[in-house]
């Protein structure tokens, strides 16, 4: 990377600014997103009265697998994205990771027994709006591995109903 090359977070879209001695940023100082070629694009920008300037198409190679999937970009998927996305399309819900916003896949449940959860009672309602047994579904992100947990259906509609009927 040249010195006079600008850098901005393609997340939070803050400009960059590194020290030569060190170097380019590998993160982003500000929302810790990667700033390699994962997750970015890069653009040229057209200074005002320049001719624009295209680049020939290459020619695919005889031998290249065309049976590779694609993704919107025209990059080969590799075999651990082409599973995630299989995955992520199965799925009637795909939430988005609060870490770094990629679709989370339902890894499984889990059950909250009576013994291992203790409901709070506010003042409010007089009675717990969650009680065991809880069930939740276990999302695992495939990029950033972070797990997240959501209340299932029928137990969003039980809290619903406690907390509307008091």
């Amino acid at each position: 990377m040249s010195t006079n090359e600008e850098v901005v977070c393609p997340w939070c879209q803050t400009e960059i600014v590194w020290d030569p001695e060190i170097g380019p940023e590998d993160e982003c100082p500000h929302c810790f997103n990667e700033l390699n070629d994962y997750r970015s694009i890069k653009l040229t920008v057209k200074q005002t009265g320049q001719p624009l300037r295209f680049q020939e198409n290459e020619q695919t190679e005889p031998d290249e697998d065309l049976s590779l999937a694609w993704d919107d970009s025209d990059e080969p998927l590799d075999s651990y994205g082409e599973a995630i996305q299989r995955i992520s399309d199965e799925q009637e819900e795909a939430p988005e990771c609060s870490g770094c916003h990629e679709f989370l896949l339902l890894a499984g449940k889990e059950v909250i027994s009576q013994g291992s959860f203790t409901p709070h009672i506010p003042k409010t309602l007089g009675n717990a709006f969650l009680t065991a047994p809880v069930t939740l579904h276990v999302y695992v992100c495939p990029s950033c591995f972070k797990v997240e947990k959501v209340l299932s259906d029928t137990d969003r509609l039980l809290m619903v109903e406690r907390i509307k009927d008091k």
